[in-house]
């Protein structure tokens, strides 16, 4: 970072350096123009040439006419930050958008199965080495320390990225047609996307639904008083809801999710960066999904999986352990060595 930081200030300087030398050269160019533009209507005035009314417009439009030349100079920078915006929006449109993927899923069990799937953003690191699991239970904890891959797991079945060795009701990920998967996949992470707006607009921004069942998600989220105390579902929320608490805007993160009634909840770290309470009744009611929805919880906490039917135990990105939570404590490994250390550190906080 310190290497980056220098290089981004020398960078930076010169950019510095360049406009102020051109401004200067600007500065000269415009204020000579000017005082030359006076010396020939003063002289002309002398000579009898010019009248003093010629004179005088001849001064004033000197100096008009070099200022546009001067403030283009000061534009440089500014040009320089739109030409760099530019690059990245033309790389993006420059994308190839022809999506041949048409495969569509059914309303059979959503079994997800990877099958020793590497995958890395860029060439310096692999995060996921020979990944190999089944996501065929109702409740499936993925668990690990940070960096180990969790995220990216959840990503890569959300098609965020492409990846090969990864099915879905036996069908290629890279097959299946994006509008079609998010009908029956809802993705919940630990920064929700909260719109400036009111309640409703952020629970049903396309009007699909009713106002009881609105009420109804917010009541399981434990959200219903607090918006019936100030005006009901026309509550103002502001930009990426700053008038919310953020256990508030995660609860109404999932209250939309619930609405939804997707198939299969993916909630990555959805509780993470919340007050204990936000996060007991966001924990209650994935647990209620977890009874009739596929249900993906990946988090780093182990207190939050232990009703898990399977749960793997991510390492550096690979799978070291996998079970349930007695089975994986009866091993004694890293799922173990885990656990024990959050419960030490939770009982120091108490």
């Amino acid at each position: 970072m310190n290497i980056e930081a220098e290089n981004f200030r020398k960078v930076t300087m010169r950019v510095l350096i360049m406009q102020l030398n051109s401004i200067s050269v600007m500065d000269i160019v415009a204020y000579g123009g000017a005082a030359l533009g006076s010396f020939c209507a003063l002289y002309g005035y002398d000579q009898g040439s010019v009248s003093l009314i010629g004179a005088m417009f001849i001064i004033l439009i000197s100096f008009e006419y070099f200022i546009p030349m001067r403030q283009l100079g000061s534009y440089f920078h500014i040009a320089m930050n739109g030409m760099a915006a530019s690059e990245k929006i033309f790389k993006i449109m420059d994308v190839d958008m022809n999506n041949h993927a048409h495969q569509t899923l059914s309303h059979q069990p959503m079994d997800i199965h990877i099958n020793h799937l590497d995958f890395s953003y860029d060439n310096d690191r692999q995060i996921l080495k020979d990944i190999s699991l089944s996501i065929d239970k109702g409740f499936t904890g993925i668990v690990g320390e940070s960096g180990s891959g969790k995220s990216t797991i959840a990503k890569l079945i959300m098609g965020y990225y492409q990846c090969e060795h990864m099915q879905i009701q036996g069908i290629e990920r890279s097959q299946l047609d994006d509008e079609d998967f998010m009908e029956h996949f809802i993705y919940v992470t630990h920064d929700p996307m909260i719109f400036k707006g009111n309640v409703r607009d952020n629970l049903d921004y396309l009007g699909q639904y009713t106002d009881q069942q609105c009420w109804d998600v917010l009541k399981q989220v434990q959200l219903d008083g607090y918006f019936k105390n100030q005006n009901g579902l026309e509550t103002e929320i502001l930009e990426s809801g700053s008038n919310l608490s953020g256990g508030q805007k995660q609860r109404l993160n999932l209250a939309r999710a619930l609405l939804y009634d997707g198939d299969v909840y993916i909630f990555d770290e959805a509780t993470s960066n919340i007050d204990v309470e936000s996060e007991e009744a966001i924990l209650d009611v994935i647990q209620q999904i977890a009874k009739y929805k596929k249900v993906i919880l990946i988090t780093h906490r182990l207190s939050s999986v232990q009703l898990c039917h399977e749960i793997y135990v991510l390492d550096k990105g690979q799978i070291v352990e996998k079970g349930d939570h007695e089975s994986l404590r009866a091993q004694h490994g890293l799922y173990d060595q885990l656990f024990i250390q959050q419960e030490a550190l939770e009982v120091y906080r108490s």
